[in-house]
């Protein structure tokens, strides 16, 4: 397959339907791959009482996946350009499924817990990465909205993990919510290895580097992991600060669903019109975040009422900015996704891993007041940065460095 039809619409017949299929699986196989890493921060308050851990300590259950994912993103994005999506996506799912399992079946420990979670995070890595060459070389007419689509299923894994606090948390016992995630890696897994094959299976990029320059990259990187760090705070104490501040143990899980839904409605509505909207999208990545910044300030009022509110705005604004500068990096360097959002997504682990630790420390210190303004503050400096690159994604790939 010649490098400059990647990303081109097919005019073949059979096409079609294998897009559709691949879209279906990406965004199935990130869930099934992010969801432990929002499972053990929704769960906080059942995990922690278990094991009898503070915040500050929490926080190292809630980052162990994300700095997991930190460490492999690169490399797993250049063995993504060598082996192809199809393997490492069902690889990484596999693999995936079992640590989910072992944490429900075996970990009697905070340390098993923590071991578990950072076989799941390596996974993630591996499979993001993976998927994000399989969208860009799948030659879809509508990218994106299929960006949109993928990127929905992180706020769409925090929804499954709001919700698994009421219907097994509170019921049944926290680990079964990690035992029945398991088995989706599987079903999903079975899903890709059909559907991800052939011609879209991009094998021929593997000697292939990103088209943006690496320093773009880098500082992109940087802005992101600045907004990633305010998105993994807020996804990480939501529950915590609402039960905090009054609301229910079950109720705070549900406006953590909440959130995440009106974050997927708002990603799909963006990807309607992304494909249409030309340049900017980084631009617009960074004035969502700076909405979100608003709800984020808000949360650290210990009201019952104003909490709520404030998650909805939180969410919807503060986790949009990804479907945008995720299509941002993949336009800009098709065929070459995996490598180029292997540098990107470093900086996002980063943002995610040390958020729960630095905020789980500063709750200690200082209230959840003072913490949540810390995480306003990291979105709007992300915001920023986020902006300041948006001409270097502006124009379509040319084929050489910048």
């Amino acid at each position: 397959m010649d490098s400059s039809s990647f990303g081109q619409p097919s005019t073949d017949p059979a096409v079609p339907r294998l897009q559709r299929s691949v879209v279906f699986a990406a965004m199935a196989a990130t869930v099934s791959t992010v969801y432990p890493g929002f499972l053990i921060a929704a769960l906080s308050v059942q995990v922690s009482a278990e094991f009898e851990v503070a915040e500050a300590t929490y926080g190292w259950g809630l980052g162990s996946f994300f700095l997991a994912a930190t460490v492999a993103s690169a490399p797993a994005g250049r063995l993504a350009q060598r082996i192809g999506a199809r393997r490492q996506i069902t690889g990484a799912l596999v693999i995936s499924a079992l640590a989910q399992l072992t944490l429900a079946t075996s970990a009697r420990s905070f340390s098993a817990v923590l071991a578990c979670l950072v076989i799941a995070g390596f996974m993630n890595a591996a499979n993001q990465t993976a998927v994000n060459l399989a969208i860009s070389s799948a030659r879809l007419p509508r990218l994106g909205l299929a960006v949109s689509l993928k990127q929905s299923a992180m706020p769409a894994a925090s929804l499954l993990s709001g919700l698994a606090v009421p219907v097994f948390a509170l019921t049944v016992g926290w680990r079964w919510a990690f035992g029945v995630g398991s088995a989706m890696p599987v079903l999903v897994a079975l899903l890709v290895w059909r559907n991800l094959d052939g011609p879209l299976d991009p094998v021929t990029t593997r000697h292939q580097t990103p088209s943006t320059a690496t320093r773009t990259l880098v500082i992109s990187g940087i802005g992101f992991g600045l907004l990633a760090f305010s998105a993994g705070g807020l996804a990480a104490w939501v529950v915590a600060s609402g039960v905090d501040a009054g609301l229910s143990e079950g109720f705070a899980g549900v406006m953590l669903s909440a959130g995440a839904a009106s974050g997927i409605v708002l990603r799909l509505i963006g990807g309607s019109v992304m494909d249409e909207m030309g340049p900017r999208p980084m631009s617009v990545a960074a004035v969502t975040a700076i909405i979100g910044s608003v709800g984020m300030a808000l949360l650290g009022v210990r009201v019952e009422a104003i909490h709520v509110v404030a998650t909805l705005v939180a969410f919807g604004g503060g986790w949009i900015w990804p479907a945008f500068t995720n299509f941002a990096v993949v336009r800009r360097n098709p065929g070459n996704a995996a490598a180029a959002t292997g540098v990107t997504q470093t900086g996002v682990y980063i943002g995610v891993f040390t958020a729960p630790l630095i905020t789980g420390a500063l709750i200690e210190w200082k209230g959840y007041g003072w913490m949540w303004l810390l995480v306003a503050a990291m979105a709007v400096m992300g915001a920023a940065v986020t902006a300041s690159q948006s001409r270097h994604y502006d124009r379509q790939p040319l084929g050489e460095h910048e």
